[in-house]
């Protein structure tokens, strides 16, 4: 540690000999006169002389301890020119008390000292978090990487004082570093650089992963190549891995601050942050560039997807326009032809006839209407509405079906149900499915019921409970699935097409109501559709 430096500058030349010995007594470096270098530890002199010594007016260095030869009470505070006097040498004091007065200066300038050291450090530290912030600020992802890059080593070149900065990144294949931005080095040299992995100091970061400092360049073989073309004029140099998780993509190198001495472990810890922050930086903009990418080809992908589409929908409506005629035409001369006929044989044979095209019938009939629910092409009517209007409806028409099978079919309907926004034929046209489908798997004998009731979320609860077969667990996930029915359909295939549940759920749905499965339910099957009342459609 270097000794303690006092500068005495006295009128009398008893004091100064008086402070001088217990000064050297102390050991520490001792100046006379009227101006003092460099700036010393410890002042002594008498309010007079403090307009001799410049470095009392800086603010922004340390400041030596003044110590006044006169008595305080002789002091006029306006004679000190705002400098912050620590105490007074009174001349009529012994040496052993200056000795020690000295002694407690010292003591005091350390502390001080120290403060301003910590308090430089704390500044500087602060800056470097204002630039990490601007930078936070001033990163969009919407920037392309070399402009996020460029920006980066500018603010570490200008807030933080660095004459060489570059920023390389690995090559698709992963063997090569090259540079993407750059401060302090030639065009050229940015052009041409480019540095194989785990070779140089940068390859050596690149291929380890580990931050590094090099303390003297000029003896580190490592960077004897770039040494020789002189591009770099001071001993240490750091450089960083960029990286995203386990995976390098890159470094940071910079040299040549601004300020005195070699970079140290501080220099290399505020640069392994930026390090960090700019791999997030490049990774957010890749992902960021990468899903604009992505979300325009799906957009293409969609409107591919939609003529496609609205093709399919075209051949749909056309075959089955051009199906229905024909279908209609061999039923109604196999309708004719049945009454003809005497013999049971022919008429059981014109009967499987009419049976197998009227399923055609019904399959056409079912994909052109699923295919306008799907398509929006089937405009909804809605109008206020009680359950009966399509409930009884529905129910009334299906009664002779049911009493051919010998399914009893009953409908229970409080009087007190609220009313319900809804498109009476689509209603009627969905509970017709639904009520198809229950006497399809329900045996002669069963039965069928319908019940409706109120419901606290502000709407009416639709049950239609069977007797029938039920429905497995493993057929509960695509009951309404298109063109899935329960059962094994190579050894049980009922009769239908498997768009009765689909189409009767599209509908339900399009009036924001629900319709499921009732798991719970073991004496058949049991299906809950839900509609919401008008009160609550016209609330939402």
């Amino acid at each position: 540690m270097a000794p303690f430096r006092i500068h005495i500058d006295l009128a009398s030349k008893e004091h100064e000999a008086l402070i001088t010995e217990s000064a050297v007594g102390l050991e520490w470096e001792v100046s006379l006169g009227d101006s003092a270098e460099p700036v010393p530890d410890i002042l002594v002199t008498i309010p007079e002389r403090l307009q001799h010594h410049q470095y009392l007016r800086n603010r922004s260095g340390p400041q030596p301890e003044v110590l006044l030869m006169i008595s305080p009470d002789e002091v006029d505070p306006t004679d000190l020119l705002g400098v912050r006097v620590l105490g007074f040498l009174e001349p009529h004091l012994r040496p052993g008390l200056i000795r020690e007065i000295l002694a407690e200066t010292a003591r005091k300038h350390l502390e001080s000292t120290d403060a301003f050291s910590r308090w430089q450090e704390m500044k500087e530290r602060y800056a470097e978090a204002s630039v990490l912030l601007d930078l936070a600020l001033e990163m969009g992802p919407e920037l392309e990487v070399r402009d996020v890059l460029d920006k980066i080593v500018k603010h570490i070149a200008d807030d933080l004082g660095y004459a060489i900065v570059s920023i390389m990144l690995v090559d698709e294949e992963g063997r090569h570093l090259s540079i993407m931005a750059a401060r302090g080095l030639s065009q050229k040299i940015v052009e041409t650089s480019r540095m194989e992995i785990g070779k140089g100091v940068s390859g050596t970061v690149a291929l380890s992963g580990e931050p590094l400092l090099v303390k003297d360049v000029e003896a580190d073989e490592r960077f004897a190549k770039v040494r020789s073309h002189g591009r770099y004029t001071t001993k240490s140099l750091i450089c960083v891995p960029l990286k995203v998780g386990d995976r390098v993509i890159g470094v940071l190198n910079a040299n040549n601050k601004s300020r005195s001495g070699p970079l140290n472990e501080y220099d290399l810890r505020i640069l392994s942050v930026f390090a960090a922050h700019i791999s997030v930086s490049i990774e957010r903009v890749r992902l960021y560039h990468n899903l604009e990418r992505k979300a325009r080809e799906l957009e293409e992908a969609y409107g591919k997807l939609k003529i496609v589409d609205q093709v399919k929908s075209d051949f749909i409506i056309n075959v089955s326009h051009e199906y229905r005629t024909p279908v209609t035409i061999i039923l109604g001369y196999l309708e004719l032809l049945k009454n003809t006929l005497t013999d049971r044989s022919h008429l059981e044979k014109v009967s499987v006839a009419m049976e197998a095209a009227g399923r055609l019938s019904n399959l056409i009939d079912d994909s052109t209407d699923l295919l306008r629910l799907d398509t929006g092409s089937a405009p909804f009517l809605f109008g206020e509405s009680q359950l009966y209007y399509f409930l009884e409806e529905s129910v009334r028409g299906q009664w002779p079906r049911f009493g051919i099978k010998g399914v009893d079919l009953s409908l229970d309907l409080p009087d007190d149900l609220p009313p319900v926004w809804v498109d009476r034929d689509k209603m009627v046209k969905a509970f017709d499915k639904l009520l198809d489908n229950a006497l399809k798997f329900t045996a002669q004998g069963g039965f069928v019921r319908v019940k409706a009731e109120a419901f606290s979320e502000g709407g009416v609860l639709i049950s239609l409970e069977d007797s029938g077969v039920g429905v497995s667990r493993k057929d509960l996930d695509r009951i309404f699935d298109r063109f899935e029915q329960g059962g094994d359909i190579m050894t049980e295939k009922p009769e239908g097409t498997g768009l009765g549940l689909p189409i009767a759920k599209a509908i339900v749905e399009t009036h924001r109501g629900t319709i499921t499965m009732d798991e719970t339910y073991s004496d058949g099957c049991r299906i809950v559709v839900t509609l919401p009342s008008l009160d609550s459609w016209n609330r939402d």
